[in-house]
């Protein structure tokens, strides 16, 4: 968990045609030690959701997570979860323009199940203020639950059939279900999106993912979610901006060096940093996309530098600065090294071997719900297979799935890359 900092939970609402996400920033300290953290909530902006352009964020006090808005006539109120060593729920009236508390947040609910009560969101429907939240912890046991009241400061009543929905208990391939926000479209449909992993024979290489169901809410009454369901293939139709390295659909971590990439057509170069996968708090030269299919490749091309005296570069599959697995090459001592890591697992795996080659070599990952390989071919050569790895050595409790992509680790040289694809079949 320690490695699970940053963005937690964002909350999307629409009022008088500005567009506002509220949001939770955990911010671990030095020590990097559970408990050595703050929680800084913050709110931003916009009129236009497809610019790109947002306001500064604006920052209010709470020591919690999961924040969410309602706004109720000319009033805006903010709900929280007050964590350690109970998960309640708070709710208060905010200045949605400065951050400033009109009232300070106070109890409203401790939850049906009374553990980890989390991620709240009101509703107000049919003269009801009904709250949403999440209960049960993150993973196996993850539901949603519901509660209403007249009065927006409760007290809040338990709908008799809760968890309102949840996976556990079921061998349904979707497990881990929770932690939803509904949402009405534009025919009055209503729909609930949640988290959840898909999972087979204990492997859920994705971690948590959005799921979207449809919901039945008579008026007056408690809602009725249907079942989620996956066949596991759920295809990937994704147009985003490929033409700047910095928006939609490229990640980099922590706070990117972003005078360092650069992308023209298909090209992709990058200023090597010694910076490695390891650093807690650093941002490695390293840019990517997010594993969206269970099973496909992700491939990509690098150029010999002109200057290759010491720098290592490839592609990775990144989860965090405890496990990552990488293919590269070493321009120093002239291998291709794949290396894999996961600290929590006790896992370590080295492969090497020594290649030279004179214009480019290219990497390859493959990757289904069972395994991961990992191939390099010189030029036009045939495909070698370096490494295999079962992906439940990379399965576990996971926020968010991997994310594959391309690094340059060494002195200050420029990398060229060519071609990368990911979720390729």
């Amino acid at each position: 968990m320690v490695g699970t900092g940053g963005l937690y939970a964002p909350t999307i609402r629409h009022h008088n045609g500005i567009t506002y996400i509220i949001c939770t920033n955990v911010i671990h300290g030095p020590s990097n030690v559970l408990g050595d953290e703050r929680n800084e909530q913050f709110i931003i902006h916009t009129t236009d959701i497809c610019s790109g352009s947002w306001s500064d964020p604006i920052v209010f006090g709470f020591p919690g997570i999961d924040p969410s808005l309602l706004f109720d006539d000319d009033r805006v109120y903010v709900q929280l979860c007050k964590t350690g060593p109970e998960f309640h729920i708070y709710n208060g009236e905010i200045d949605i323009t400065t951050g400033g508390m009109i009232v300070e947040p106070t109890l409203i609910w401790k939850g049906c199940k009374k553990g980890y009560t989390e991620g709240p969101h009101i509703y107000k429907k049919d003269g009801w203020y009904y709250l949403l939240c999440a209960e049960g912890g993150t993973f196996r046991y993850h539901m949603l639950s519901m509660a209403r009241s007249r009065n927006i400061w409760g007290p809040y009543e338990s709908y008799d059939m809760n968890p309102l929905y949840t996976a556990s208990g079921t061998t349904q391939y979707v497990q881990n279900t929770g932690h939803g926000d509904l949402f009405q479209d534009q025919n009055k449909q209503w729909w609930v999106v949640m988290l959840g992993i898909r999972i087979k024979e204990g492997r859920s290489i994705l971690g948590r993912e959005t799921f979207l169901t449809a919901v039945n809410w008579p008026c007056d009454e408690w809602p009725m979610i249907e079942s989620i369901t996956s066949d596991g293939d759920l295809g990937t139709n994704f147009k985003e901006c490929q033409d700047s390295l910095a928006v939609t659909p490229w990640v980099h971590l922590r706070d990117a060096k972003l005078d360092r990439y650069h992308i023209h057509d298909k090209c992709i170069t990058l200023q090597a940093d010694p910076v490695e996968f390891t650093s807690p708090d650093e941002s490695i030269t390293f840019v990517g996309q997010r594993q969206r299919r269970l099973e496909g490749t992700a491939t990509v091309t690098l150029y010999r530098p002109r200057h290759s005296t010491s720098v290592r570069a490839g592609m990775a599959l990144y989860k965090d600065e405890h496990r990552f697995l990488t293919i590269g090459y070493d321009f120093h001592s002239q291998h291709v090294i794949f290396n894999g890591l996961n600290q929590a697992k006790s896992f370590l795996q080295k492969e090497t071997q020594r290649v030279e080659f004179h214009d480019f070599i290219s990497f390859k990952i493959s990757y289904t719900e069972a395994s991961l390989q990992f191939f390099f071919r010189v030029d036009e050569a045939d495909w070698h297979d370096l490494a295999t790895v079962d992906t439940a050595i990379m399965t576990d409790y996971d926020f968010t799935g991997p994310v594959i992509g391309i690094f340059a680790i060494g002195d200050d040289v420029t990398v060229e890359f060519g071609d990368f694809q990911i979720d390729a079949v």
